[in-house]
């Protein structure tokens, strides 16, 4: 019988065995794993959702009955269906044009309440600017116009109680005086 070659005679180097902690924290870690695996496993989480039917409530002879997990499926209850004939479509506000409303409310209030009042500390002894855009170093605009494009209207001077009457107007989205003028004033 020939003797069996050791580890040296072969040149492969033997792994010294690992330190018994170690090996208990590896063993818990694989525990961990297969506890983890089993569990996604028992909630099928890994199962493939069943294709949707195109035709609700229409038997097909090649669909495959989904095998019984022990759980009693739920009955939903049927929708209301209504012909295509007798559907109204929804009708929905025109968001676009409130949209533009509030913005231009929002940039006539900031001129009143921040811009202005801004621009008389650092301009102390005037009373006006000449033109409105020259408010906007003092609320990170860069122009004048409001929401559908037309140059914002300012008027300012000396009211009628003595004080400085500021205020800013926007015609609004048709561009003429009418009621959906924008006003702010101070």
């Amino acid at each position: 019988m020939k003797p069996q070659p050791t580890n040296r005679q072969t040149g492969s180097r033997s792994i010294p065995p690992l330190p018994p902690r170690r090996r208990r924290v590896i063993a818990g870690i694989l525990v961990g794993l297969v506890g983890v695996l089993g569990a996604i496993l028992e909630c099928d989480a890994l199962r493939r959702p069943a294709p949707e039917d195109p035709a609700p409530g229409r038997e097909v002879a090649h669909q495959r009955a989904r095998p019984p997990s022990g759980r009693t499926p739920v009955p939903r209850p049927a929708l209301p269906q209504a012909s295509p004939a007798s559907a109204i479509p929804a009708e929905r506000p025109s968001t676009r044009a409130e949209t533009k409303l509030v913005l231009t409310q929002i940039k006539a209030q900031k001129y009143v309440e921040e811009a202005y009042p801004a621009w008389r500390k650092a301009h102390p002894g005037m009373e006006c600017p000449r033109r409105l855009i020259e408010l906007n170093a003092y609320m990170d605009d860069k122009d004048d116009n409001d929401a559908w494009g037309r140059r914002m209207k300012m008027q300012c001077g000396t009211a009628s109680s003595g004080g400085t009457a500021f205020k800013v107007i926007s015609y609004g989205r048709d561009g003429e005086r009418s009621e959906d003028d924008i006003r702010f004033a101070q």
